[in-house]
This record gives structure tokens, C-alpha cells and sequence, in this order.
């Protein structure tokens, strides 16, 4: 890069200062990579100094600082700052811009969700999830290259938000040539961290929901979970807990398409009471989804709906919250699939919990509902989560090659 020079650091400080940037690692926080790489300062408007790339439970996390402050006006259309990553699945670009005094992240013309954080004056910390990317996980090989707003080269020029095609001087590449190696990794869910009330029927006040499934795994959950997929809608399913050594495979696919897992006692008895038996047929049901999938449940819904003190202590003693409902179309019933669909709308409001059944007897009715209820919901602006992520728990991951 040519220019305007600036003051050099010593390497060793921007190794120190680049490090620094990283995210915080929140309690339990897992992180695989991270290593920083230097540049010595060259001059410019956007001088890259040193940029490490992470991974952060299910996030990539880029941190890139620059020798000066970096002025959110040199990231305006056109100047741009652009990751290329290239894996097995071939090459993407991931853009930072800036747009109406907002970040926008951008991989060619599309917008990607993702989060932009300026710490300090000179340093950005970019997160975003790797298939929103269309990064699988595997090896890669990745660089970063900056192009302010002020500069009158070709790659500034060029629209739609794309890695430049070419690096004139007012560009700053880090690495000035190849590429540095990193990592997607594959993220195993092994379980939640329940916090709050130790007994809710709904959640906060917002434009999410939660669809939540009793009484299985069942002969036709396999349907629920292809029609969910179809529909891309998350569930959480309360499953009891004798019916999971059977269905060891089907519970992991559950749980690898995004859904969670909860905890519905060992045979559907009435806890109600509480006492030592509630106590042991919560932790065999636990120790069962755990052998199946490696994952813990932090729900749990009580047969029935029957719950007290006692059952509400002892659930939270096993790290678990008690989760009741605020919709009941009375499934169970078969009232019919306009009934459902009928009363499930009328119930649902802010922060809904949607009781529903895959097991415990014909549900056909409440699989033919399901979309006629995720398109009633969606057209009033409701979007989908889990009973864990409506509460806002935190989820326990590993990392793993």
C-alpha cells in the first residue's frame, strides 16, 4: 500500500493490541482459533495492521485493526472492507459497508445477518454465521483487504459490494499476498443455562414464539421434523423419557436440524406432588436424551400441566426451568385441523408458548395445522425460536474438526 506513511509500531504491540480486540469470551463461552496475524503500517486512509479470525460458539468472529482510527465514512459505498474465504465448498466474500449510519454485512449482492462492533477508534469486530457465508465446516484459507470511500482506484469504483478483482494502491490487503489458514468448526449442542423464573408460561413481550411438541418421540415426529424443515421453523420437543433408547437416531436428527430437546418425565406420570420420585424420573429422562445425543435439556414441562413447589425446586435443582403454555388449541382432543389452526391463532400474542402433541396418539390433525399456523403467525410479523431461546439462555456448545 502507498500514500500518506505513518508512525510504525513495534510488531510485538500490535500482536498485544490486536489480541485485546477480541471479544470478551462470555462465561462458557467456547472459542477455537484466534491467532493474529501483523502487517507492518504502510499509510492510508484504512491501513490494516493486524486482523485474527475465531470462532465463536456458532460464530465466525473476524477482528481487524487498522494503524489509525477507522472512519465509518471510508466504509461507505463505494469503499468497502472485504474477507474472501476459501474452503471446500469454494470461494465467498464478506463485505462490511456502511449504509444510512448503520453497518450493513453484504456477501455479493445479498445481505447476510451478522453484527459489526467498533470497540475502539481503530478496530472492527465482524460476527457472522458460517453458512450464512455458505462456509461448511473444514480447513479454509482467508484475507482481508480494505478500500476506502476516498480512493479513486478501480476496485473502489466497482459496484456490488464484492472482494475487489484487484488491489490498487489506495487498497491495503492483509496478507499483501496469499492467504492465512483457519478453521470452521462443527458446533455439537450439548445443552442450555437456565436463568430467571424457575416457572414461565410465556415469554417476554416481543415478535417471537415458540412451537413446543409433547409426548414423544412417536411414529410420526420423523413427519413433524420434515414439514418443520420444509417450513424453516425451529420446535422445541418434550420428549418422555422411556420412549428415547428406541429412537436414538431420529433424537439426534432432531437435535442436528436446530430443535430442542426437553424433558417430559420418564412415563408421562403425574410429578404434580414433587418428592424424591419426580426427582428421579426427570434425571432418567435427562440421562437418557444425554446418552442419545450428548446434549442436557434445560426444559422441562410437566405432565398434565400439574406442578407445585416442590416439583418446580427440584426441576430447577437439575438445572432446569419448569415450562407451562399460553396457547392450547386441545390437540390431544382431535378437534379438527381448522379448530387447531383457529385456536392457536387466537391465542398466540407476544412471547407465546404454543402447546402442541407429536406423540400420545393420532396427531395427524396437528401436523396438517402447521402451516396454516406458521403462515398465520409469520403474516403478523412473529418469528420462530425454541423455549431456550425465547427466554434468552445461553447454549452450551463444543467445537469440534
Amino acid at each position: 500500500m502507498s500514500g500518506i506513511r505513518s508512525r510504525r509500531l513495534p510488531a510485538a504491540a500490535l500482536l498485544a493490541a490486536a489480541a485485546c480486540a477480541l471479544l470478551p469470551a462470555g462465561a462458557g463461552a467456547v472459542t477455537q482459533g484466534g491467532g493474529t496475524h501483523a502487517d507492518p503500517a504502510e499509510g492510508g486512509a484504512l491501513d490494516l495492521v493486524s486482523a485474527a479470525l475465531a470462532q465463536r460458539d456458532r460464530d465466525l468472529v473476524l477482528t481487524v485493526r487498522a494503524a489509525e482510527r477507522i472512519d465509518p465514512a471510508e466504509l461507505a459505498a463505494p469503499g468497502r472492507l472485504c474477507t474472501t474465504f476459501t474452503g471446500a465448498a469454494g470461494e465467498a466474500a464478506l463485505c462490511v459497508q456502511r449504509r444510512d449510519g448503520a453497518w450493513r454485512l453484504r456477501t455479493g449482492a445479498r445481505t447476510v445477518p451478522g453484527s459489526v462492533g467498533q470497540p475502539r477508534g481503530g478496530t472492527l469486530v465482524i460476527r457472522v454465521r458460517p453458512d450464512a457465508l455458505g462456509l461448511r465446516p473444514g480447513a479454509l484459507r482467508w484475507h482481508v483487504a480494505a478500500t476506502p470511500a476516498s480512493c479513486s482506484g478501480s476496485a473502489a469504483a466497482s459496484p456490488g459490494g464484492t472482494a475487489p478483482d484487484a488491489t490498487p494502491d489506495c487498497t491495503d490487503r492483509l496478507p499483501d499476498a496469499g492467504d492465512r489458514p483457519g478453521r470452521v468448526w462443527r458446533v455439537v449442542s450439548s445443552g442450555c443455562v437456565a436463568r430467571g423464573p424457575a416457572q414461565v408460561s410465556r415469554g417476554p413481550a416481543g415478535k417471537l414464539v415458540a412451537l413446543t411438541y409433547d409426548d414423544g418421540p412417536a411414529p410420526l415426529t420423523p413427519a413433524f421434523l420434515r414439514e418443520l424443515g420444509r417450513l424453516g421453523v425451529p420446535a422445541t420437543f418434550f420428549m418422555i423419557g422411556q420412549q428415547v433408547p428406541g429412537n436414538a437416531a431420529l433424537v439426534r436428527r432432531m437435535l442436528a436440524a436446530g430443535h430442542e430437546l426437553g424433558n417430559h418425565s420418564w412415563n408421562h406420570a403425574n410429578l404434580g406432588g414433587g418428592g424424591p420420585g419426580a426427582s428421579s424420573q426427570l434425571a432418567r429422562t435427562n440421562a437418557a436424551i444425554r446418552r442419545a445425543t450428548g446434549f442436557t435439556p434445560c426444559v422441562f414441562r410437566p405432565p398434565y400441566g400439574s406442578t407445585g413447589s416442590d416439583l418446580v425446586a427440584r426441576t430447577r435443582a437439575l438445572g432446569m426451568t419448569s415450562i407451562l403454555w399460553s396457547a392450547d388449541p386441545l390437540d390431544w382432543r382431535t378437534p379438527g385441523t381448522g379448530a387447531i389452526v383457529g385456536r392457536v391463532l387466537a391465542q398466540s400474542g407476544p412471547g407465546a408458548i404454543i402447546l402442541s402433541h407429536d406423540g400420545g396418539g393420532s396427531r395427524g390433525q396437528t401436523l396438517a395445522a402447521l402451516p396454516a399456523i406458521v403462515a398465520g403467525l409469520r403474516a403478523r410479523g412473529y418469528r420462530f425460536t425454541t423455549v431456550s431461546g425465547l427466554l434468552g439462555y445461553r447454549e452450551r456448545v463444543t467445537l469440534r474438526r
